[in-house]
């Protein structure tokens, strides 16, 4: 059973909290705090009523003080702390983690895009669930997002060493030839022996040969060269972004839907594009016999699904319900 939601409206919001115009100075602040007996100030943009962020005692002693500036002209809103304001329908996770990442106590609370009043960190604290249930999944275990951690990690770094790793290094490849079939192509003279040469990331290697693509005189090879290069960029930043984002989400640390799904789902597009451009290589060069390398497809089809599934990885746990929440709902 999924354990209730809270929203910021049912917190005790503090409605007599104090304001400050950004473009007033540190002096009008600090004075406004001893009036009013408060340590933080909610900051607008007094033309437009906007909540722009919050201005703290410690701000001030950190930013002014401390660097010796002039309280008299520096300005509120060279000092203030940014912070989007949250809503009465705003979750009360989402108000404690938006605090908890900027490291600051205090959130301005705005309806219908006027101030209402500030709710604190420690508001939230009590309103916070000890763990969260999570029902949608396959598999159950007792804590999904170490879970989510580990299978999205190790997908990840095998699917990194598959798809990207094994093919740079030439253990595998796209397509493979024999050198005889490829002479026309590499502008090269026969040899005694007539080894297997591989299509890799960056060149054509086999049995002590090894061509790369820019030797063979042709834009599309050249485009396929910069294209494995910005395979490999994505493909790192993508393992790291998987791995970031997983690690996250067990310290339930929001991350944005770029990082989480569309660079991760980018290296799977590399890794599907770069087979069409060889494809397309041989279909408007030389021709060559050339045949698709078991191998190295098995090794990409492979990879591809492990980014897949380690960027849908939220669809494969879900928690285990504790026997302490079935006796809670029975009685119920």
């Amino acid at each position: 059973m999924a354990l209730k939601e809270y929203y910021v409206r049912d917190l005790v919001i503090n409605d007599e909290y104090g304001i400050i115009d950004s473009n007033a100075t540190i002096q009008d602040a600090a004075k406004k705090m001893k009036e009013l007996g408060v340590p933080d100030l909610v900051v607008i943009k007094e033309e437009k009523q906007k909540v722009i962020g919050v201005i703290a005692d410690f701000d001030i002693i950190q930013n002014v003080v401390a660097e010796g500036n002039d309280a008299k002209t520096e300005k509120v809103i060279s000092t203030m702390y940014k912070i989007s304001p949250v809503t009465l329908d705003t979750p009360v996770t989402e108000a404690f983690n938006r605090m908890r990442n900027l490291n600051v106590n205090v959130v301005p609370v705005v309806e219908n895009e006027k101030l209402v009043g500030v709710c604190t960190i420690h508001d939230c604290w009590s309103y916070i669930p000890d763990q969260t249930f999570d029902e949608i999944g396959l598999i159950p275990v007792k804590n999904t997002k170490v879970a989510e951690f580990w299978f999205a990690s190790i997908c990840a770094i095998i699917g990194f060493t598959l798809g990207i790793i094994l093919p740079l290094a030439g253990i595998s490849g796209f397509f493979i030839g024999k050198y005889s079939d490829l002479m026309s192509l590499l502008g090269m003279g026969p040899i005694v022996e007539d080894p297997t040469l591989f299509f890799t990331l960056f060149d054509i290697r086999g049995s002590g040969i090894m061509v790369p693509f820019l030797n063979l005189n042709d834009p599309i090879w050249i485009a396929i060269d910069i294209f494995s290069i910005l395979m490999l960029i994505f493909s790192i930043i993508g393992l790291f972004s998987i791995i970031y984002t997983s690690f996250s989400d067990t310290r339930n640390l929001q991350t944005g839907w770029i990082i989480r799904t569309v660079i991760p789902g980018l290296t799977v597009f590399f890794m599907a594009f770069e087979w069409i451009l060889f494809g397309i290589a041989f279909a408007i060069t030389t021709q060559p016999i050339i045949a698709i390398d078991a191998v190295g497809l098995t090794m990409s089809i492979i990879s591809m699904v492990l980014f897949l599934l380690a960027i849908n990885r939220d669809y494969l746990f879900r928690g285990i319900e504790s026997p302490e929440a079935k006796t809670s709902e029975v009685s119920a």
